[in-house]
C-alpha cells in the first residue's frame, strides 16, 4: 500500500509546503468529519463534540507519559462550518486545517483535479497523525487507518471509530459466535443461545452490536461481551 501511495516528485513536492504551511508537528490527532451525501445515504450525524471527546482522551493518556507543550489537531472535512466550530469551541488546540480543502469536496466539485489533491492531501496527514478518529462507515477514514498502519508496526491501537468496525468492500463476512446466553430485555434484543452464529453489521460502541442471529433469523441488538469473533481456518 505505502508503494502504491507513493507520490509523484511534483505532488511530494506539493505535500511538503503543505506541511510547512500548517507547521504539522507532533504530537497530533487526526479528525475526519464527513458530512453532506454521507448522512443521506450511509451514516448517522455525529456531532463535532463526539470527536472532540476522544481527541481530549488521548491526550489525556499522553500526558501521563510526557509533557505537551500544544495539543494539536489535524481536521479534514467536507464542511468548512466543522472547521469553525472546532476553533471556536475548543480555543485550547491549535487546529489545524484548510477551509479550501473542505470546499473541493463538496459534491458539485468532487471531481475536480484540485478535489483529488485535496483527498491525497487528507489521507497523507491524518496516516501520518499519532492517532486518528473518524468513522469508518467513510472510506477515506478506512484507507488513512491502512496507510497508517505502513507507519507503525502495529496501528490497531492508533484509532477510534465513531460508528463502524473495519471492513473493506467485498469482504468475507463477520461471524460472531455466543458463548453466554441472553434473554430479550425488549424486542430491540435477540435471544442468544451459546453457539449461535451472528452475522455482524456493526459495533454500537455502548455494549452492543447489531447483528442478524443465523438461527433465528432475527435481525436485532445483542450484548457485544458474550460473543467472540469466528476465525476461519
Amino acid at each position: 500500500l505505502k508503494y502504491l501511495f507513493k507520490p509523484q516528485p511534483k505532488t511530494q513536492e506539493f505535500l511538503n509546503k503543505y506541511r510547512e504551511k500548517i507547521n504539522f508537528q507532533k504530537p497530533i490527532v487526526g479528525v475526519h468529519i464527513r458530512r453532506t451525501d454521507k448522512l443521506d445515504e450511509e451514516a448517522a450525524f455525529h456531532h463535532v463534540d463526539e470527536y472532540m471527546a476522544e481527541v481530549e482522551e488521548y491526550y489525556k493518556q499522553l500526558a501521563l507519559t510526557e509533557t505537551i507543550n500544544e495539543k494539536k489537531v489535524y481536521v479534514a472535512t467536507d464542511d468548512p462550518q466543522v472547521l469553525i466550530e472546532i476553533q471556536e469551541t475548543y480555543p485550547q488546540y491549535k487546529v489545524l486545517g484548510d477551509t479550501d480543502i473542505a470546499l473541493t469536496a463538496s459534491i458539485d466539485r468532487r471531481y475536480s483535479e484540485s478535489s483529488l489533491m485535496a483527498i491525497i492531501t487528507d489521507i497523507h496527514f491524518l496516516s501520518n497523525c499519532d492517532f486518528l478518529v473518524c468513522t469508518f462507515s467513510s472510506q477515506i477514514c478506512r484507507v488513512a487507518y491502512e496507510y497508517m498502519n505502513t507507519m507503525y508496526p502495529d496501528a490497531s491501537a492508533r484509532y477510534k471509530s465513531l460508528d463502524d468496525i473495519y471492513y473493506f468492500g467485498g469482504q468475507t463476512a463477520r461471524i460472531h459466535i455466543a458463548v453466554l446466553p441472553h434473554t430479550p430485555k425488549d424486542p430491540s434484543e435477540m435471544e442468544l443461545v451459546v453457539g449461535d452464529r451472528i452475522f455482524v453489521n456493526g459495533n454500537h460502541w455502548n455494549g452492543y452490536s447489531r447483528g442478524t442471529n443465523l438461527r433465528t433469523n432475527h435481525w436485532a441488538l445483542y450484548p457485544t461481551f458474550k460473543v467472540v469473533p469466528h476465525v476461519e481456518t
